[in-house]
């Protein structure tokens, strides 16, 4: 043991006691040799401002807004489109800044709860190759990336308006908002919505179209997601709902109003295919009931009523004479539930085909 270390009074407490259990004075040095003190490298001119947490929440919007885009490039450029989440990073805006190519295609974008700017990056060699499907090519690039002539900036712009809209759609679970569309840039060095040493969230998502391969990055400065650190969590994104009398009430007339096939079935048999092709008329087939015992009433395919034959009015009907309280509500709620699931599946893929329809 070095001479110019120090034992703690707590260590020399559990060395007399590992020493009075029997332990030799040897070993319980060379345990606290093996010791390692956990330190954790923190650098304060590159401090993280996000937690893991915040960047899982981050990493979801982001997934979310990678399968937005490609649905949506996919139609626009009528070819498939495949758009994944790559990773997500903690950088200084100075890096971001560095690590683009001049030129480039820089979307600098707002909204009404940033408290600053962001910037939606996307490379010209996907950029030209999407352009070239717009106009009816076959979706090649330019070999020699160059700066876009007006046209081409004009058919960006309007692109992009729809891709924020987009990403505003994907942040709805965290905050919904408007975004706005402030300026398009092809120099980096041109752009500065942040100090150089502040630090960035830097989103990267891969872009594969047809046999041409590229990323898209979206960057927001620390200080422009400000007001949502405290949303920027994965509790938030779950909703918890109150339930007045109301709404009880409300939900109690729907389920009543729901609509439930009902079927009286006089009895059952099972005959072969050669018994059905050879009935005759005036033939009879017996079934596994008795004429005077109570029929099954169904409701949904489901036996919850006994039921009596009998004529009213001059109409064949039936009268019931037993159910089954609890199966009955069961089957109620379980009809209601899938009808509206079906009406949620059914609704969100209507929906975007009106916004695909629209945009075209």
């Amino acid at each position: 043991m070095p001479e110019d270390e120090m034992l703690t009074q707590e260590e020399i407490d559990n060395i007399l006691k590992s020493m009075a259990l029997g332990e030799s004075p040897e070993k319980i040095f060379e345990e606290f040799k093996k010791e390692e003190k956990k330190i954790r490298e923190y650098d304060f001119r590159r401090p993280m401002k996000f937690s893991r947490e915040q960047l899982r929440t981050l990493q979801l919007v982001h997934e979310n807004f990678a399968r937005e885009l490609s649905t949506y490039l996919s139609g626009r450029c009528r070819t498939f489109v495949d758009i994944k989440y790559a990773s997500i990073d903690q950088i200084t805006f100075s890096e971001f800044q560095k690590s683009l190519n001049a030129p480039t295609l820089m979307v600098i974008f707002s909204s009404d709860i940033f408290s600053g700017s962001a910037i939606y990056q996307m490379g010209l060699d996907i950029g030209y190759v999407i352009i070239d499907r717009l106009l009816g090519g076959s979706g090649s690039t330019l070999e020699d990336i160059r700066t876009p002539t007006e046209l081409e900036m004009n058919i960006f712009r309007k692109e992009c308006s729809v891709i924020l809209r987009l990403l505003s759609r994907s942040w709805a679970n965290v905050e919904e908002f408007d975004v706005i569309l402030e300026n398009l840039e092809t120099n980096p060095q041109f752009v500065q919505i942040a100090p150089s040493n502040e630090m960035a969230i830097l989103v990267t998502l891969s872009v594969t179209i047809r046999d041409i391969q590229g990323f898209v990055n979206l960057c927001y400065p620390s200080s422009t997601l400000e007001p949502l650190n405290d949303k920027l969590s994965t509790r938030m994104w779950a909703r918890t709902y109150k339930y007045s009398q109301e709404s009880k009430d409300f939900l109690k007339r729907t389920l009543l109003l729901s609509k439930l096939k009902m079927s009286a079935i006089l009895g059952r048999t099972t005959v072969s295919l050669q018994d059905i092709l050879d009935l005759e008329v005036g033939d009879v087939v017996r079934l596994d009931s008795f004429h005077d015992e109570p029929i099954e009433l169904e409701i949904e395919g489901t036996k919850v009523f006994k039921a009596q034959i009998g004529k009213i009015k001059g109409f064949h009907g039936v009268k019931v004479v037993k159910k089954d309280e609890e199966l009955l509500e069961k089957i109620l709620i379980e009809k209601s539930i899938q009808d509206y699931l079906s009406k949620q599946k059914t609704s969100p893929t209507k929906q975007s085909e009106k916004e695909m329809n629209h945009s075209a």
